[in-house]
């Protein structure tokens, strides 16, 4: 057998064994085994959500960066709040998309 030959197989035969790996959804900024909340969970198990959970924990950590220390409490008291309210979508007809919606308005706040 060709060494192209041989290489082209070996190659089929990697790319084959990691179709069979199990495909991990996107991690969070929170750690997902603490979480308790069904919002939580739900973005745990969302690769879209969990992308725009690390996008807002990113922003939100670059803006607290930026904030003089007398803006810092009161930052980080809006994204609690921020977060209170965001954990209501669970209760709402559509939790997914409220999620969604929270996470899109919040970034764009900052």
């Amino acid at each position: 057998m060709s060494g192209l030959a041989a290489s082209t197989g070996f190659v089929a035969i990697v790319f084959l064994a990691m179709l069979a790996l199990p495909v991990r959804a996107a991690q969070p900024s929170f750690d997902c085994d603490s979480a308790r909340a069904e919002v939580e969970k739900m973005i745990c198990g969302d690769d879209a959500l969990a992308d725009l959970d690390l996008r807002l924990a990113r922003d939100f950590a670059r803006a607290l960066s930026r904030a003089s220390a007398d803006q810092v409490p009161e930052l980080k008291a809006s994204q609690r709040a921020w977060r209170s309210q965001m954990l209501k979508c669970a209760q709402t007809g559509d939790p997914r998309g409220c999620v969604l919606d929270a996470y899109t308005k919040r970034i764009d706040q900052f």
